[in-house]
């Protein structure tokens, strides 16, 4: 399994219903892999993601702005 599935994988298991300190621990773990991914391998993910999703290409530019600095996140 590749890093970009597993981390899908579990943003969609958070997605269902679970007590919140399940959830909470899941969140944390998520927030501890993506923490210690390079700018390489989140720009990766990401990518894939958008890739097997139906979007406007509109989106994915503001998302790629985004990563790259271009656009502020709030």
């Amino acid at each position: 399994m590749k890093l970009h599935e597993i981390v899908d994988s579990l943003i969609e298991l958070s997605t269902e219903e679970m007590p919140e300190e399940a959830r909470k621990s899941l969140d944390d773990a998520i927030d501890n892999i993506v923490s210690s991914m390079t700018e390489l391998q989140l720009q990766n993910i990401v990518e894939e993601s958008f890739g097997k999703m139906v979007g406007e290409e509109e989106e994915i530019q503001a998302i790629k702005s985004m990563m790259e600095g271009n656009i502020a996140i709030a």
